[in-house]
């Protein structure tokens, strides 16, 4: 049995109730309604017989000649539609009648023996209902005794129950009609409520099941925003999973998330989606209001108006600003631009503080993954690039040169007498000797170069699309920058600095990693071998077999050097 099915027949439960119900009381009322009129038609004749009495007594009829009284009887007394009157002796015999004959009163037999007779001579007033054998109705009889000329009678009215009937039908036929047009609103407008009630409740539903499919969506946005987020490896990655998922969640807003600078004295936006940001890309943690209140921030509410000043640009349109935390700091900021509206959705604002809580978390996980990636890769005290990135880089730059057809060149550098400088001067003059020389390359290189520190003083560059001409020249303008450092600590002068660099290009001198790492240290140490301060290319090397082995260079350079320092 479907829901409908039994909704209905709960619909028409009540209606046959109400139905039954209106039966039983038509049957009582209409009981009720015949005894009330059959009283209220007894008063009527009893007030009829009184007035009737009053005009004989008025007229002065005489009851010595009955066909007088007769013709007076059936002329001159104004009796209602239906009624009759009988004139009727103390002793039983009647005199007179307003609907027979004056003859055919006259054979009517002794009244005694009727019960509103003897009651009317008795107490003076008396009623009954019967059947009349010479009118073969059923009719009502009021009887009252009156002296008159000195002598007792009796005038009985009479008046036919059909009156009665046909009162009691018509108004019950008026009952009738009034109830069935009663039942049939009631059954209509129930009908009609039902069918209101059915569609506001499929509309109820159907406005559930969207807004629970809409939740569900909003659900599974939010989990594929966070497991995006948590996959990201950059933040350039984040920015594709931001611009492709927010607005799905938030709708047609404009926003962005600023990120604050280590010192703690700027943010700077890093992610945004939904169009052209229109405030500030950087601005200090004083210019929010979110910021200063540890809250979030709504430009305009019903209490105030109070727009950042990084928001300046906006005027008193709405802003909604939202810190940022990650393991009880404040990370940053997501700023939600929604122009003129007065007011924001309360759905959309809980929606922005949960994904300011994912991004909050994932921004910081991404900061840490890539602070933890950077000391991974990186020298921690020159901050260039360690050994362990050389290789993974110098493979993938091999694959590029190599699907692109283009050349790459690496640069093997190593400090001319090091070992001076941390022998004569202490360790501190060492690392700070390294530290210039890493900020000088940083400084010199492209920024596609990828510039490593190998170990100790050996440094390695590689250079995208670059040939053996364009290496030679950079390797020699680097000697040139070298040379012209003015090195001193503590207002200590270490002297001059100079650097040997061996250079090998791919592919005309190799084709793997390690045979161009290897050539372009041997071209490295025949640079050593040549009194330093210079550059020298594999190409250089006439018969590369005539030269011994990279690490028997590397001893005969580390032997020159002793021999220099000794002297």
């Amino acid at each position: 049995m479907s829901k409908n099915t039994i909704s209905k027949k709960w619909l028409y439960l009540p209606i046959i109730s109400m139905v039954f119900t209106i039966s039983i009381g038509l049957f009582v009322f209409n009981s009720t309604l015949s005894n009330w009129l059959e009283h209220k038609v007894e008063g009527s004749l009893s007030e009829e017989t009184s007035r009737i009495i009053k005009d004989i007594n008025d007229d002065q009829v005489s009851f010595s000649d009955l066909k007088a009284l007769d013709v007076y009887i059936k002329t001159k007394l104004v009796i209602a539609k239906e009624d009759h009157i009988t004139l009727i002796k103390s002793d039983g015999t009647p005199i007179a009648d307003s609907d027979i004959s004056l003859n055919a009163v006259l054979q009517l037999e002794n009244h005694l023996n009727r019960e509103e007779v003897n009651n009317a001579k008795d107490i003076g007033y008396g009623t009954a209902t019967r059947f009349s054998t010479s009118r073969f109705k059923n009719l009502l009889y009021s009887a009252q005794s009156f002296e008159y000329q000195g002598q007792t009678y009796i005038l009985r009215t009479a008046t036919p129950l059909t009156r009665i009937d046909a009162m009691v039908e018509e108004l019950m036929n008026i009952l009738i009609i009034l109830m069935g047009i009663n039942i049939v609103l009631v059954i209509g407008s129930s009908l009609l409520s039902n069918k209101l009630i059915q569609q506001q409740v499929k509309n109820e539903q159907d406005l559930q099941e969207e807004r629970i499919e809409q939740r569900t969506q909003e659900i599974e946005l939010l989990h594929r925003l966070a497991n995006m987020l948590a996959a990201c490896n950059s933040i350039n990655e984040a920015q594709m999973v931001v611009e492709d998922i927010l607005p799905r969640i938030l709708g047609d807003v404009n926003g962005v998330v600023s990120l604050m600078r280590s010192s703690r004295n700027q943010l700077l936006v890093k992610l945004d989606w939904g169009g052209a940001w229109p405030g500030n890309k950087t601005y200090a943690p004083e210019e929010c209001w979110a910021l200063r209140k540890g809250k979030f921030h709504l430009a305009n509410d019903k209490y105030t108006t109070l727009p950042c000043s990084h928001m300046s640009a906006t005027g008193t349109d709405q802003t909604l600003c939202i810190p940022l935390t990650a393991h009880g700091n404040t990370i940053g900021m997501m700023h939600i631009y929604l122009g003129d509206k007065e007011h924001l959705d309360k759905s959309v604002q809980k929606l922005a503080f949960t994904v300011a809580e994912h991004l909050g978390l994932a921004l910081a996980n991404l900061n840490l993954q890539e602070k933890l990636r950077e000391q991974a890769i990186s020298d921690p005290l020159t901050g260039l690039y360690n050994r362990r990135y050389y290789e993974e880089t110098i493979n993938q730059e091999i694959m590029r040169a190599h699907r692109h057809k283009q050349e790459m060149s690496i640069l093997m550098l190593d400090l001319d007498h090091f070992k001076r400088f941390n022998d004569n001067y202490g360790h501190d003059a060492g690392d700070y000797v390294l530290k210039t020389i890493g900020s000088l390359l940083l400084n010199t290189m492209r920024g596609e170069d990828t510039i490593c520190r190998l170990g100790g003083e050996e440094l390695a560059i590689i250079l995208p699309n670059t040939g053996a001409e364009g290496a030679l020249h950079a390797a020699k303008s680097l000697c040139e920058a070298v040379s012209d450092l003015h090195l001193a600590i503590k207002e200590l002068s270490l002297g001059k600095l100079s650097v040997s660099i061996g250079i090998a290009t791919y592919p005309k001198n190799g084709l793997q990693s390690d045979d161009l790492t290897k050539l372009a240290d041997i071209a490295l140490y025949e640079a050593k071998g040549r009194g330093r301060d210079q550059a020298c290319h594999y190409d250089e090397l006439i018969q590369p077999s005539e030269y011994p082995e990279p690490i028997e260079v590397k001893e005969k350079a580390k032997t020159s050097d002793e021999n220099t320092i000794n002297s």
